[in-house]
């Protein structure tokens, strides 16, 4: 009685290893990329809401700034000598692009601009785009 394995039986074994790793892998990849933009977008709905209900509990101005180069972002109230940073929070392993980088909301809860601001996050094949509202909404899509 022999032990062990032959060298076809090996390199069959490592094929099937090989093939069911190339099929697996894609779909993986995607799913993780997927999952990355989603917590990103998440991230930064908690922070745009936080900074809203901020502006009108305190009844004062309040914005949101997004920092695409680092991919983050900055809640500020206005202080005796400009802006007071409150919070700033990383947004994930995403690239961002923005059509506004600042969102400032008014002390009633809406956005204070001329337009909406339009913010995408991707990673990989997988994109998602956030944008804000004059009235201070934030629609996912």
């Amino acid at each position: 009685m022999r032990r062990g394995l032959t060298l076809p039986e090996l390199l069959c074994v490592l094929a099937i290893v090989g093939l069911a790793a190339a099929v697996a892998i894609p779909p993986l990849v995607h799913t993780l990329d997927r999952i990355a933009v989603d917590e990103t977008a998440d991230r930064y709905a908690v922070m745009h809401e936080a900074t809203r209900q901020l502006a009108i509990a305190r009844a004062t101005l309040a914005r949101l700034e997004v920092d695409t180069a680092r991919t983050r972002v900055t809640l500020s109230v206005p202080g005796p000598a400009g802006w007071d940073t409150v919070d700033v929070r990383s947004l994930g392993a995403t690239t961002l692009s923005t059509t506004q980088p600042v969102v400032t909301f008014a002390p009633l809860g809406y956005a204070w601009g001329l337009s909406n601001t339009t913010i995408i996050a991707r990673r990989g094949t997988v994109a998602e785009t956030l944008t804000v509202s004059r009235t201070g909404r934030l629609k996912r899509s």
